[in-house]
């Protein structure tokens, strides 16, 4: 039986308001009632300075509305009108500052539109919401973790219209072409992209500990909000709840075990995107920007705003760099061109590199076919890749872990690769190995239902290494095939199962009818 929102009030009409004397919703403080797949969402607006005497207050709420039949999960959140003395009122919907923004402003203020975010809310739900005082000694306690997902990445801009989602989600196909395990939230609520670029449809499924399963598109594990609600439905939330239904994507979903979980975030720089930023446990983040100078000015604010909380900047990436006519080859730079590496040099920020404007893009995006998973071969999907490894060599610098190119020789008339970690001992990799299991869309980049095997290539041969800044190299192979980005990690990873990997490999080989050669 559904659930109704008359239910709901009626259900609400319970809890007293504040003031003891009328119910929340004859004081006319419930918010819009929005049911979704039996999940109902509805906020509560109480006076700023009794946000945490309140707490019980929705707590209340939150129960009554449980024990309606049929209803499968509620989110409840408190959100606080600031005073209007002083001036104009200050936008609702922001929560606390986050210990690491209080200490930036104490350095020196929180400047641009990042630190324009005023008044108060208070939001709660399952645990989520809170910030916490630093502890003793003045280090800010950081946000819990994601279990089984060792590094979020945030991939934003500062104004919409600049192909970020595009971008995000090729970089996340990318981090899956150089062997890594990866997925992708699709954070814009209000306008979700992930369902269309990936051609995804449907509704995720609850499993074990009542947490939802993420979406499967191109091997890559995948929520948004776009799986909740129709495509042509908007999403008319106040700021609180906005950041409440991320924290539950985000926390309540069976992630599994993933090297790289992407964020694509909102455009811009307001008060969900600072939210964001304090609560969750972002390992760096990436932004997109075109190379005009008005659209510069924007990033310039994005990348302003993690600064400020404290979240390392991996690097900026300019899309629409340039355009090349299909007809004439003449190369456009149509919205001007290398803007984005200027700027990250003026900010000292690395810059990742730039993605060219052009049809292919965007005819494989539209079709949820992305260009990185579908057309690995292409110049495009190249790029991607490029951009992948390198954004994850300056993460691992920003993490500390900064990786010295090994050595690397081809051995046996390049039979095999020796690797030479420094101050480790080398390795050998046969060169089958190396072709068959190459990090590229060809071979992984598919779920495991689409990858696809490759067999007869047990005489291939090392033709030659190219190194790719000091992060990967590209092994051409005497067949032809020299598109697989080889990361000194991945290098590794294959070092270190290779037993596994190989009996897997003979193993797909026979089930599918193939030889070795």
């Amino acid at each position: 039986m559904a659930v109704t929102k008359e239910q709901v009030q009626a259900a609400l009409t319970r809890i007293k308001g504040p003031d003891m004397t009328s119910n929340i919703v004859d004081l006319g403080l419930v918010s819009e009632i929005l049911i979704k797949e039996q999940r109902v969402y509805f906020s509560i607006t109480v006076p700023a300075e009794r946000a945490e005497e309140l707490e019980p207050l929705r707590q209340a709420a939150e129960k009554v509305v449980r024990d309606i039949p049929g209803v499968g999960g509620v989110t409840a959140v408190l959100t606080a009108e600031a005073s209007r003395a002083g001036g104009a009122r200050p936008a609702t919907g922001q929560a606390p500052e986050s210990p690491r923004v209080q200490a930036a402003r104490a350095r020196g203020g929180a400047g641009g539109d990042a630190g324009h975010a005023h008044g108060h809310a208070h939001a709660h739900a399952h645990g989520a919401g809170h910030t916490h005082p630093a502890p003793q000694g003045g280090a800010a306690k950081q946000p819990a973790g994601v279990p089984g997902v060792k590094h979020l990445i945030a991939v934003a801009s500062g104004k919409g219209g600049v192909g970020k989602s595009t971008t995000a989600v090729n970089l996340a196909l990318g981090f899956q072409a150089i062997g890594l395990k990866a997925g992708i939230l699709d954070a814009d609520i209000y306008g979700p992209s992930q369902p269309r670029l990936l051609g995804l449809k449907g509704r995720p499924q609850v499993g074990a500990g009542n947490k939802l399963e993420p979406m499967l598109g191109y091997g890559l594990k995948v929520m948004s909000m776009g799986f909740m609600v129709d495509e042509g439905t908007p999403v008319i939330w106040r700021g609180p709840m906005v950041v409440q239904a991320l924290t539950q994507m985000l926390r309540e979903v069976a992630w599994g075990d993933l090297d790289v979980l992407v964020i694509d975030m909102p455009p811009g720089t307001g008060d969900v995107q600072l939210t964001m930023a304090q609560q969750v446990p972002l390992s760096g983040a990436i932004i997109v920007s075109t190379p005009q100078d008005l659209a510069l000015i924007d990033a310039r604010k994005g990348l302003n705003m993690f600064k400020k909380t404290d979240i390392p900047v991996i690097g900026i990436i300019e899309n629409m760099s340039y355009f090349i006519c299909s007809k004439c080859g003449e190369r456009h730079e149509i919205f001007g061109h290398g803007g984005a590496k200027a700027e990250a040099e003026s900010l000292g920020v690395p810059f990742l590199g730039g993605v060219p404007l052009h049809v292919d893009i965007r005819t494989t995006s539209d079709s949820g076919k992305p260009i990185t998973a579908t057309e690995p071969q292409s110049l495009h999907a190249q790029i991607y890749r490029e951009l992948a490894a390198k954004a994850w060599a300056e993460l691992e610098i920003a993490q500390g872990h900064r990786v010295q190119a090994p050595k690397l020789e081809p051995v046996s008339g390049g039979a095999s690769l020796r690797i030479t970690p420094e101050g480790k001992a080398a390795f050998e990799l046969t060169a089958e190995m190396l072709r068959v299991m190459s990090p590229s869309a060809e071979v992984q980049g598919h779920s495991a239902e689409q990858r696809v095997t490759v067999g007869r290539k047990k005489d291939v041969k090392i033709k030659d290494l190219k190194p790719v800044g000091n992060y990967a190299v590209k092994i051409g192979f005497d067949d032809g095939h020299d598109t697989g980005l080889f990361t000194w990690g991945y290098l590794e990873l294959l070092h270190n199962e290779k037993a596994t990997r190989w009996a897997g490999y003979l193993k797909e080989l026979e089930q599918k009818g193939l030889s070795r050669g």
